[in-house]
């Protein structure tokens, strides 16, 4: 059980297909070529919406929505690479989620502009076919069980795929705490799909450096 568990989960990120020519689509969509920018959307949108559900629950698609039109306005300014841009991406989703939950109480009905939101490209044909992935949902449904610590280290270095250092630079935590937070959210993982109940006592004297 153990084996299945760690190969559903790193079968996730096979689902990140990079474009075979980063550089070049991201030259053309700060042109304004709207197919390049759709490329571009099309690859790292699932990802990124499979994050926003583990952190922030039910308010995904709008902090996701909210995170693509910081992305139209920044595009201009960024420089690098797809692996630099997933890390620029998720940087932007978590200062957007953090906002979010600041002004929880009173933010408007929606996180983002219309007029903007009906420049970007339809999900109906790319995301729909990862979020009807039984294993998938699974997957991120178990993660989301974790504590938030836990679950956000694991997205984003396990299943997104991001180095050690991309991962405790958008989390402001040392990579070595990083690590032990991934240790310890496939540890329970594992647990959980081997049916095996943590101890309490155990979670309960378990400490986070």
């Amino acid at each position: 059980m153990r084996k299945a568990g760690q190969d559903a989960v790193s079968s996730r990120r096979v689902l990140m297909d990079m474009p075979e020519d980063f550089e070049h689509l991201l030259r053309l969509a700060k042109k304004g070529d709207e197919d390049a920018f759709a490329s571009i959307w099309r690859t790292y949108q699932p990802g990124l919406l499979r994050y926003l559900r583990v952190i922030g629950g039910q308010a995904a698609d709008d902090l996701a929505a909210d995170t693509w039109l910081q992305v139209t306005r920044k595009l201009s300014t960024f420089e690098g690479n797809d692996k630099a841009f997933r890390a620029w991406l998720y940087t932007i989703a978590r200062h957007r989620h953090i906002d979010w939950r600041r002004q929880a109480t009173r933010r408007r009905e929606s996180l983002v502009e219309i007029e903007v939101l009906d420049r970007l490209p339809s999900s109906d044909d790319t995301t729909a076919q990862f979020e009807t992935s039984i294993s998938t949902q699974t997957a991120v449904a178990l993660i989301a069980t974790l504590p938030a610590d836990q679950a956000e280290a694991v997205m984003l270095r396990t299943v997104s795929g991001l180095p050690v250092s991309v991962v405790a630079e958008i989390m402001g935590r040392p990579p070595g705490t990083v690590r032990v937070l991934c240790h310890r959210g496939l540890r329970r993982l594992a647990s959980t799909l081997e049916g095996a109940v943590p101890d309490k006592a155990a979670q309960a004297t378990e400490v986070v450096v």
